[in-house]
């Protein structure tokens, strides 16, 4: 004891808050089930450079979908180095009717598939 005060010298603080919960990943939804919920499809534009090589396949991008379904993120998954960017150019451009969880708009992710045919 000293100076007759025994205890802490000030009021003692409420813990901090817990952190907000991270953020809700994407639901992630069949190719099919994606390709039925498009309203607006862009084909890509073959690369002239791709066409000149005669480089033909099948590029798939990875996308997400935000509550309102429009494309937020895209992403290549396989395909021609030569075909990837036109592929990820149309795919940004897609837009779907919102998937619905119980009501409500929920973000989701898949895959869609350009074919490259000559």
């Amino acid at each position: 004891m000293v100076g007759g005060v025994l205890g802490s010298a000030g009021p003692v603080e409420a813990p901090p808050p817990p952190p907000p919960p991270p953020p809700k990943k994407p639901k992630r939804v069949s190719g099919g089930v994606l390709q039925g919920k498009a309203i607006r499809r862009v084909q890509p534009i073959y690369p002239p450079i791709a066409r000149s090589a005669r480089v033909q396949g099948a590029v798939q991008v990875e996308v997400v979908i935000d509550e309102q379904g429009n494309v937020i993120s895209a992403r290549v998954l396989s395909g021609h180095p030569l075909l990837r960017q036109a592929a990820l150019d149309a795919a940004r451009q897609w837009k779907f009717r919102p998937t619905l969880l119980s009501g409500q708009p929920i973000k989701v992710t898949g895959i869609l598939v350009f074919n490259f045919r000559l």
